[in-house]
């Protein structure tokens, strides 16, 4: 394996790799500051929903080897974790990045258009005929074409990026059920029938007979379920106000991609 540099300037040619069976793929470590990164674990929620969404599309096999996990010797000797993505897998990653940062925009604009290469490689024309020299600038419209859609994509992913922002800003990281919703761009009721269908929280009662719910222990890192007594006529009661944690709201937004996902698949073999 070895690391194969185009000569075209961009880092992310710079930093691709290739197997000895031609295949290419990005190590997510060299490739973290590349995208803005500066912690792993950030990072890693990234990678995690771009393994979500392959899984949607694909199946569990394909982003395992669109992903591959390893373990490597880190600083000190220490082991840690790693992955190898692959071209599509890195462009996933990149899209759940801050698309107002220049890196992120160069990310994706780089990765949509050498997956359109690698789509639409035809052998060098014959540049010596007019079909020839037609046909190589058919080529390069192509990817012009390629590059405007790509950053018709970015342009769509601003509110989300703007979101997550404005998440990340919020008292200890945590939001509120309606605070979650409006981030994700859905009503706050539609919200908790959608976390209640998913298995991901279930409807209570508190002693007093007040509606109010709680999530199930499997998804402890997802949910903080805040507690306040009221003081009623005849004693005390303890209320819980669910928030969702900033991996919560990551997790619930890859459930959607993959319920869509699932939906749009139902509705094509429908038709």
């Amino acid at each position: 394996m070895s690391m194969v540099p185009r000569g075209d300037g961009s880092p992310f040619d710079a930093l691709r790799h290739t197997r000895t069976d031609g295949s290419e793929y990005w190590v997510a470590r060299e490739l973290m500051p590349f995208l803005g990164y500066a912690q792993w674990r950030r990072f890693t929620e990234a990678i995690e929903q771009a393994r979500a969404v392959i899984i949607a599309e694909q199946g569990n096999e394909a982003a395992d080897l669109a992903l591959c996990r390893y373990r490597q010797e880190g600083t000190g000797g220490a082991p840690r974790e790693d992955y190898q993505l692959s071209r599509y897998a890195a462009y996933l990653t990149a899209m759940r990045g801050d698309s107002r940062k220049p890196e992120i925009r160069e990310a994706l604009v780089y990765f949509a258009v050498r997956t359109r290469e690698a789509e639409t490689a035809p052998a060098l024309p014959d540049l010596s005929t007019p079909t020839g020299v037609l046909a190589l600038a058919e080529h390069y419209v192509a990817t012009a074409r390629q590059l405007v859609e790509a950053d018709t994509k970015i342009r769509a992913l601003e509110p989300k990026a703007l979101a997550h922002d404005t998440l990340m800003a919020a008292q200890d990281g945590d939001v509120l059920v309606r605070q979650a919703a409006k981030l994700l761009g859905w009503a706050e009721k539609q919200l908790r029938v959608f976390l209640i269908d998913e298995g991901l929280v279930y409807r209570r009662q508190a002693t007093c007979g007040a509606a109010q719910y709680d999530f199930y222990a499997a998804h402890a890192d997802c949910f903080n379920a805040v507690e306040r007594v009221v003081e009623h006529t005849w004693g005390s009661c303890a209320h819980y106000t669910l928030h969702l944690t900033p991996r919560g709201i990551a997790f619930v937004q890859m459930r959607i991609e993959k319920r869509r996902a699932e939906m749009a698949a139902a509705i094509e073999q429908a038709g």
